[in-house]
């Protein structure tokens, strides 16, 4: 099964396309914004620059916590800490996804602004890891799980995030039909031109979303700042 492929018209699509596909609590569909919708949907570590084989990314994830520590304190979970790793920007299995469908938009939309982006709605996996599962277990598994996390952090919190493991890292999300047996398929990808990119985050702003918010520290406030001062130049 392929998944079903929609392009965004107008800024009324957005609200006609979420309202039929919802997050639920994340226990419906998942959302993530790719700024370019030519990117393969796979974690960092699973792309064929960063890919090391025999799971030697969960190898690389311990060397980077065991240096880590010099600049934060880490729980001791091997998820959590993965997922601290990955919003710092190392190479994960993770793959970032939020219950916000408009989280997604930004994130589709406020990069690479002369591409068409990308949302993609995915139902969330039927099995599911925590941050007791061990690494020993992430190299037995054979799948894409999702993970819930803790609010590890203020961006986790405000993006409303949530991931995807994938095990091994370049495990690509299986399309099959949906579990409401409709028909579709599990994964829908939403184009979004790049001519409606700069429309779609002025809109977003009127809701809220924007850097700041996003990014609740003063790196997130200064590029909002930075952002509006070159409209008011235009």
């Amino acid at each position: 099964m392929k998944p079903k492929y929609l392009t965004l018209s107008d800024l009324e699509m957005l609200h006609l396309v979420f309202r039929g596909y919802r997050s639920h609590d994340g226990m419906g569909y998942l959302f993530r914004g790719q700024a370019d919708a030519s990117w393969d949907l796979l974690p960092k570590a699973g792309r064929k620059e960063f890919l090391l084989p025999n799971d030697r990314d969960l190898g690389r994830a311990w060397a980077w916590a065991r240096q880590a520590v010099a600049y934060c304190s880490l729980p001791s979970s091997s998820l959590e800490q993965l997922a601290i790793a990955q919003h710092h920007g190392l190479a994960t299995r993770l793959l970032d996804w939020t219950m916000n469908p408009l989280v997604a938009c930004f994130f589709a939309c406020f990069e690479h602004i002369e591409r068409d982006g990308a949302i993609y709605m995915c139902e969330t996996p039927n099995q599911v890891v925590t941050e007791d599962t061990s690494v020993e277990a992430l190299k037995e598994f054979s799948g894409v799980f999702g993970y819930f996390p803790k609010s590890i952090n203020p961006r986790v919190l405000n993006q409303k995030g949530i991931f995807t493991a994938h095990c091994p890292a370049s495990r690509n999300i299986e399309v099959k039909e949906s579990r409401l047996g409709n028909g579709e398929p599990n994964l829908l990808v939403l184009t979004i031109p790049a001519k409606l990119k700069e429309d779609v985050l002025k809109h977003l702003e009127d809701y809220g979303i924007d850097q700041s918010v996003l990014f609740p520290d003063l790196d997130g406030l200064s590029a909002h700042t930075n952002r509006k001062t070159l409209r008011m130049k235009n």
